[in-house]
């Protein structure tokens, strides 16, 4: 069946003219073979646009995939140089505990010297002793009564057996001979009774005279250092004695009555003598 385009009107189909209007249906048909063959080509066109596109998707591809081996060797590089670092990392660090033991070790060494006991030693026999422990020493002297402890440590300032670390300065307590004396109360006293106790006490005096009239003659009258003074027995201490100008007058005048008694005496022997 063939529809008029123009009326409407259903034809037969081998029929060239409409019955109803006179259409002619050859132009139709070649519209109809034009139509078809429009649909042909716009076929074809995209077919090839398809192939185009195709070609274009898989160029597209192509070059996508070149970008991805080159992520991958740069991934491969980047992994290489993250393993070497890692590697430098680890044996640094390796290196650094290595060192950091050493040290310790010279560090606890030096800081784990036992002290040696030296007290009761003599000062020379104690500085050898701490010589071969690698430790130094200082002396401190303390004044003795005891002559036995004169020139022997009688302290230590690190206790014996305890740790320090090299090159510690102990300071060892050596006694010396207290060379002091108290000074004893002379005053008042006869000369010969203050020489002989400055003597007990090994005490230098010296012995000046003063003369007076209100003290007895050869008393000591003053000293030139207080009584109970600590000093050292080089220390001279003076000594003043009392010198009465009137026991002396008098002494003096006895000792003329008695020259010239004496001369009497003789005298009169000398006569007895003659006589005879």
């Amino acid at each position: 069946m063939i529809i008029c385009p123009n009326c409407k009107t259903e034809n037969e189909d081998d029929a060239k003219f409409c019955k109803n209007c006179g259409y002619y249906f050859l132009e139709e048909q070649n519209n109809n073979q034009n139509k078809s063959n429009n649909k042909d080509k716009k076929k074809k066109n995209k077919v090839k646009n398809k192939t185009k596109t195709k070609n274009k998707t898989k160029v597209k591809k192509e070059r996508a995939k070149a970008p991805k081996n080159k992520q991958s060797n740069d991934k491969q590089k980047s992994s290489i140089f993250t393993k070497i670092l890692l590697l430098f990392f680890i044996l640094l660090s390796i290196g650094l505990l290595v060192i950091a033991s050493i040290l310790g070790y010279h560090y606890y060494e030096e800081n784990n010297i036992e002290v040696p006991n030296v007290i009761g030693y003599s000062y020379e026999e104690a500085t050898v002793i701490l010589d071969t422990a690698n430790l130094s020493y200082e002396m401190k002297e303390v004044e003795t009564t005891n002559e036995d402890e004169v020139g022997i440590v009688i302290k230590q300032s690190k206790k014996g057996g305890s740790k320090t670390h090299e090159n510690a300065i102990i300071t060892l307590t050596v006694g010396v001979l207290d060379n002091h004396v108290t000074v004893p109360d002379v005053i008042d006293i006869s000369l010969e009774e203050a020489t002989s106790i400055l003597n007990a006490n090994n005490i230098s005096y010296r012995i000046e005279y003063e003369e007076t009239t209100n003290e007895e003659n050869n008393t000591v009258i003053k000293q030139s250092i207080r009584a109970g003074k600590k000093i050292e027995n080089t220390e001279i201490i003076t000594i003043t004695v009392a010198r009465n100008i009137k026991n002396n007058n008098d002494n003096t005048t006895d000792n003329n009555e008695q020259q010239e008694e004496n001369n009497n005496e003789s005298s009169s022997n000398e006569e007895v003598t003659n006589e005879n």
